[in-house]
């Protein structure tokens, strides 16, 4: 079936009303109890003054920091790189960057916003534990509706990464020196452009692209973004894999690797949609919200097409409660007996394996050098045989994590926690960053397993890991 009749398909079906009227034809319920509850929030058009009284009372600090994870953050990094200057955040262990998140933390105009819809999630509540943040200078981003002026409400039903247009995606670009004015108009556009039934609305292209080359059993695509480090890869990567990888189905998007089809690009260039390509032009402006808002749209009606439930994410907190569960418990003695796999099975792992491995990395050690020369690594290992990919935690597992326990069973996983010489306590707690890492990557292997996917766990060092793979290269 040619792109055509595929974006034909769509409109016959009228897919956006079963969208924004949700039934029992539009997608199974997934973790949802009633069609009621389908969060749909993200499809209703904004007041720019809902958001100027609020921003008035922020905007005075000359420096802002946003702590968080998974789609609470995807918007502030991508901020973060548009303006290094202004905006930071921090969405990992790594021990460097949390002190250099202190250092900024510290100075006297610097405003902190702790990101968590839920208030519960676990790695922002450590990061808010250890950081030391001024009272006055400090504010939450949360759902609710309470009446504070240190807390940002959103709305609870819009699920994390379908946030762009609340205070977890305007935010951050307001305060990085773009126009609320222009960034509410751009989201209101697209949801004009979007709740069209025709084959001209772009997110309909979008699903008609996704769907064809799903139905040819071209389940792997590849990101690229115009620049590798501008994190709108990562964002995109998130929405697929959250919101596509369940019930054994969905897509791999696998971002910054050689280029193959099909093939999903953001590049200045004009839009083009064919067989096995598309190109969504951007622009480092405010229009980024209006392409961002499409794509929402369009993952929405693919995931109607394939018949999985787009807006939760079952396997996200699975290993969130398994690590719980071994920390409450004091299970370290378990995992220390275990130890991981030999050291040099990974080397015979990896190389003995053909199709897609993913390495999993949990550390407090790895600073953005460290996780940039282990990625050029695995690139070079892999080959038309396989394709190896690596992943960081904790970020992965709220992007990644859903996709790799609800999909692809195919997929060998390789768990490793990598030591570090540095630690860091957490206060009121009774173990330190170190054993929290080390307990999270061993709950993720429990719970891939669990699923009944391919898993090994090892332990070993950055600059060990670094020769393994360095032999695999050259081999």
């Amino acid at each position: 079936m040619s792109l055509e009749k595929y974006l034909d398909q769509i409109v016959d079906q009228n897919i956006i009303k079963k969208i924004l009227l949700p039934h029992k034809d539009s997608f199974p319920l997934g973790d949802f109890d009633d069609y009621n509850e389908i969060p749909l929030e993200w499809t209703k058009n904004l007041s720019i003054e809902s958001f100027k009284n609020t921003y008035s009372k922020i905007d005075t600090f000359d420096q802002y920091v946003f702590i968080g994870m998974g789609g609470s953050i995807s918007m502030a990094r991508i901020a973060s790189y548009l303006n290094s200057s202004k905006i930071f955040f921090l969405d990992n262990f790594d021990i460097s960057r949390i002190n250099k998140i202190q250092e900024v933390i510290n100075k006297k105009h610097t405003a902190v916003f702790i990101c968590s819809k839920s208030s519960n999630t676990l790695e922002t509540k450590i990061l808010d534990q250890i950081l030391k943040i001024k009272t006055e200078n400090k504010f939450y981003i949360k759902d609710g509706i309470e009446n504070n002026q240190n807390i940002l409400n959103t709305p609870s039903n819009t699920g994390g990464r379908f946030s762009i247009s609340t205070h977890l995606g305007i935010l951050p670009f307001y305060l990085a020196g773009f126009s609320l004015k222009k960034i509410v108009s751009n989201i209101n556009k697209a949801n004009l452009d979007c709740i069209s039934n025709d084959k001209e609305n772009p997110a309909i292209k979008i699903a008609a692209f996704l769907y064809s080359n799903f139905n040819q059993n071209n389940e792997e695509f590849s990101l690229s973004s115009i620049n590798k480090n501008d994190y709108i890869s990562d964002w995109i990567e998130q929405l697929i894999s959250e919101s596509t990888g369940k019930e054994e189905s969905g897509i791999l998007p696998i971002k910054n690797i050689d280029t193959f089809y099909p093939h999903i690009t953001f590049t200045p260039k004009q839009d083009k949609f064919s067989r096995n390509y598309i190109n969504i032009k951007i622009d480092y402006d405010e229009s980024l919200f209006y392409k961002f808002q499409i794509f929402l749209y369009a993952i929405a009606i693919f995931c109607s097409l394939i018949k999985i439930q787009p807006f939760d994410q079952p396997n996200v907190e699975s290993t969130k409660i398994t690590t719980k569960s071994l920390i409450e418990n004091k299970k370290i003695n378990f995992i220390n007996d275990l130890n991981g796999s030999k050291k040099n099975d990974l080397v015979n792992e990896i190389k003995n394996h053909n199709g897609i491995i993913s390495l999993l990395v949990h550390s407090t050690c790895l600073n953005y050098e460290s996780k940039e020369n282990l990625i050029d690594l695995v690139n070079e290992i892999s080959n038309e045989k396989k394709k190896v990919l690596i992943f960081f935690a904790p970020n992965y597992l709220h992007s990644m994590g859903q996709l790799l326990k609800g999909s692809f069973k195919n997929i060998k996983n390789i768990v490793i926690n990598l030591h570090g010489n540095e630690d860091l306590n957490i206060p009121k707690s009774l173990y330190t960053l170190n054993t929290f890492v080390k307990y999270q990557g061993y709950s993720d292997h429990l719970e891939l397993v669990k699923n009944e996917r391919k898993s090994l766990y090892f332990e070993t060092k950055y600059e060990e890991l670094k020769k393994n793979l360095n032999r695999l290269k050259n081999d």
